[in-house]
């Protein structure tokens, strides 16, 4: 099976057992499973059986089912986040450019004059944006004398990146904090996150309140070969080895109406698979797909590919008339089973007549090689000899006798439209 083959079964899966689908992308799906299938699924008895006895409301599983693990690799990839360099610029990038006023206050300061000394040192300096913000506001200043700034001035930057004593300029305003930390920009104060902490009850008596932890997710990949796969193929074969399924009625061109107003008659038709194994030193298997219909009696082979050109479905669609069974289902069995014996005994036997031969060739080789070491035994060694001698007989019959064993594979009530049978 592909990928595209495997997601098929799945969903088909997942739909029949009504399970929720939360996301569905490219690679895999997100589902929360239902009931009936997390009792499949998870293996988790104990649970159930406490909510059986307790009779509270069940939680399911949620699961994300990956289905092409290259290409969900992939994906995740190219959408995780590109960690960002200082001031948001890209990673790697240089360190930051000059604002606007730092190059007015440059240019203010002319070619020839050196840069204040406080300009400078709060450039160099870690306190970052805020001894810059203290710098801009006495750039005017230095420009209107001869580029210098007054000692003690508004807004005159110390060497620590801080503003003065005394100074009222725009560094002292914008909250500067020790270490020449600063508030983010377009933050407003606390963030969101604290907001929403401070409104809780622990944010009352401790400040903040931690947000409560996300749910993990399980993530099984389902490729073929894999566990879980397997164990869906064998679920899907315990509880889908029968099947009701009604056909559904044609629809007018471009409406989804039905095509007929007045009531449909529909019939009702019961198919089984048989597979039938034909062994002896080799083997050989047949599939044989038959129905019956429960009204009048006919049988019909190989209905299986004919269901397939249907469009089937498993509600009773509105307006239809079913037609009353004559057979019961056990009757219906018993003539499916009788016509099946009769086809094989119609089938071509001479693999069996060519084994019967082959098995007594066997048999009479077996024969002489232990009837010599029978004669000249001990008494005290015969008994082991004849044991050897009556399981090697029985290893030959099994392997050559001819044989025909037939099994049910699967069966289904189809509810067809009678003048299209």
């Amino acid at each position: 099976m592909n990928t595209a083959q495997v997601e098929r079964f799945v969903m088909r899966f997942l739909e029949a057992y009504n399970c929720r689908i939360i996301e569905k992308t490219k690679h895999a799906v997100i589902v929360n499973l239902s009931p009936e299938a997390d009792k499949e699924l998870t293996g988790r008895s104990y649970y159930w059986s406490f909510v059986e006895r307790t009779g509270v409301e069940p939680e399911t599983m949620t699961y994300r089912f990956v289905f092409d693990p290259e290409g969900d690799a992939a994906a995740s990839a190219a959408a995780r986040p590109v960690p960002a360099g200082p001031r948001n610029g890209p990673l790697g990038a240089a360190g930051p450019q000059p604002g606007a006023a730092e190059r007015q206050a440059q240019e203010a300061a002319g070619p020839g004059n050196s840069p204040p000394g406080g300009l400078a040192a709060a450039s160099a300096g870690p306190a970052g944006p805020v001894a810059v913000a203290g710098a801009v506001s006495a750039a005017p200043g230095a420009a209107a004398g001869g580029g210098t700034v007054p000692a003690g001035s508004s807004g005159t930057p110390s060497p620590q990146g801080t503003p003065a004593a005394g100074a009222t300029g725009p560094a002292a305003s914008a909250g500067a904090v020790p270490g020449g930390a600063a508030p983010a920009a377009g933050s407003g104060g606390s963030p969101p996150e604290a907001i929403r902490s401070a409104d809780s009850i622990l944010g009352r008596y401790f400040g903040t309140a931690p947000a409560p932890p996300v749910g993990r997710v399980p993530r099984d990949e389902v490729i073929f070969g894999s566990r879980r796969l397997q164990q869906l193929f064998a679920t899907a074969l315990n509880n889908g080895r029968f099947t009701r399924l009604f056909e559904a009625p044609p629809q007018a061109p471009g409406s989804p109406l039905p095509r007929h107003s007045a009531p449909l008659t529909y019939c009702s038709w019961m198919n089984v698979n048989y597979k039938v194994e034909y062994s002896c030193d080799m083997k050989r298997s047949e599939v044989h797909s038959l129905a019956i219909q429960m009204t009048t009696g006919e049988i019909r082979e190989e209905f299986h590919p004919s269901m397939l050109t249907r469009k089937l479905a498993p509600k009773l669609p509105a307006n239809i008339h079913l037609l009353g069974d004559n057979l019961t289902l056990s009757r219906a069995a018993s003539i499916l089973e009788d016509y099946l014996e009769q086809k094989i005994r119609r089938t071509d036997l001479r693999w069996a007549d060519r084994a019967n031969q082959v098995l007594a060739e066997e048999h009479q080789l077996v024969r002489l090689y232990y009837e010599g070491m029978l004669t000249a035994a001990e008494p005290e060694a015969r008994e082991e000899l004849e044991i050897r001698y009556a399981a090697r007989q029985a290893e030959v019959d099994w392997q050559y006798r001819p044989r025909v064993h037939v099994s049910v594979i699967n069966c289904g009530l189809f509810h067809l439209r009678a003048e299209e049978r």
